[in-house]
């Protein structure tokens, strides 16, 4: 594993807020594992609503992120269990970056899913090291965060020969 100095460089280029890198390994064949804690020593119980810092476990969560100069980057990250004070249940960290039970960040899905309107499943996932089924995910995930929303940059919608919308 490789020492701390260029950890503050790569915490910088992970633009991760919260996040810091502690240690990163290149593994030939697979790629680069970046080691990931959180920066802050507490979070929000979601039953009570009340800030905790007692940790109750640690966890490593691997997930796959956005590659770096060519090479596949994986996130190993502390994700803490916490023991609320208040409510006395425990609870993990959630990470902004990452969905719930997601083995990939959010930039990274949302990439795939630009690559998927220029090429096939079956391609982009070979390409990204992904299965069809993970494809899938990101794109039922990617069509729910778009339920109720407007286009917003359209100025026009046209079927046929009937315009559906004219901004």
């Amino acid at each position: 594993m490789t020492a701390k100095p260029h950890s503050k460089i790569l915490t910088e280029l992970l633009n991760l807020e919260g996040m810091k890198v502690e240690s990163y390994i290149h593994h030939e064949g697979v790629g680069v594992i970046l080691h990931l804690t959180a920066e802050s020593k507490k979070s929000i119980c979601p039953q009570c609503g009340e800030l905790s810092q007692k940790i109750h476990q640690n966890h490593r969560y691997l997930v796959k992120d956005l590659p770096l100069m060519s090479q596949p980057v994986y996130l190993d990250i502390n994700r803490r269990q916490f023991k609320c004070c208040v409510c006395n249940k425990p609870f993990s960290e959630e990470f902004n970056f990452v969905k719930k039970r997601r083995t990939y960040t959010c930039r990274f899905a949302k990439n795939i899913v630009n690559q998927i309107l220029k090429n096939d499943v079956k391609n982009v996932a070979q390409r990204n090291n992904v299965s069809p089924e993970e494809i899938e995910t990101m794109l039922k995930d990617a069509s729910q965060d778009l339920i109720g929303s407007k286009p917003s940059e359209l100025q026009r919608l046209e079927i046929g020969q009937t315009t559906l919308y004219q901004g």
